[in-house]
């Protein structure tokens, strides 16, 4: 797979964050981010099967499915319903691991819709942290990348390439049917009635037991019982 570029990006039929080009966005500076309110709203964050022993001890970790493409992801759980980060106390921070798909704003890895090897920087532009007077500098006068900016784009490469690998495990995991449809039920201390979180998926322990000895010792030699136990934690 080619190495992203910042260049040439065909913005305007990517969705989501804008394609970063030194044209576009020369002078931009990105500060430190001092706050979570980005994230208030956020219910659940991806995780790569690389962050599960980390983020096992402060959150579950749960299977969501993609509606439209009906691929897994994993994902860490932050609330009970859409909207609620249970980890954000106002603007601040209150969890534990901090998970590298949310470290990597305001920037995103993008696949050209149309050449999928083709990897392209995206930058959500209307971020706070996103300035021209304070800040780490995205590009040089001459137009090249600054070395800040290199660095980022190394960590974003490798959290693209974990994403792909988290990608690969879910998709094993469902093919040997292994992920089931969970509902979780909130008993309310002050008595109001209970409340039933659902639209998620966990590895089924019996089914794990009953795969056969070939998919059972193939998990293990790849590592993959390891991420599973520790999602099950």
């Amino acid at each position: 797979m080619a190495e992203p570029t910042t260049e040439n990006a065909p913005s305007a039929t990517i969705p989501g964050p804008v394609s970063l080009t030194s044209q576009a966005h020369g002078g931009l500076r990105i500060k430190p981010i001092g706050s979570a309110q980005h994230i208030a709203n956020n219910h659940f964050a991806k995780i790569y099967t690389t962050e599960f022993s980390k983020a096992g001890t402060d959150y579950p970790i749960i299977f969501v499915k993609n509606p439209e493409s009906g691929d897994f992801f994993a994902a860490t759980m932050w609330g009970l319903s859409a909207g609620e980060n249970l980890f954000v106390d106002g603007e601040k921070w209150v969890g534990g691991y901090f998970p590298a798909s949310v470290r990597c704003y305001p920037f995103a890895v993008q696949q050209d819709p149309n050449e999928k090897e083709r990897l392209f920087i995206g930058i959500y532009e209307t971020a706070s942290v996103v300035n021209k007077d304070e800040g780490n500098l995205i590009f040089n006068e001459d137009g090249t990348e600054s070395d800040w900016m290199k660095d980022v784009k190394e960590f974003l490469v490798r959290v693209f390439q974990q994403e792909e690998m988290t990608k690969q495990f879910a998709k094993k995991l469902d093919e040997l049917g292994l992920l089931v449809p969970q509902t979780l039920t909130i008993n309310k201390s002050d008595g109001s009635p209970a409340q039933d979180v659902s639209g998620f998926f966990i590895v089924h322990r019996v089914k794990l037991n009953n795969l056969s000895y070939e998919d059972y010792l193939a998990l293990r030699q790849n590592g993959g019982l390891e991420v599973i136990y520790q999602h099950l934690m």
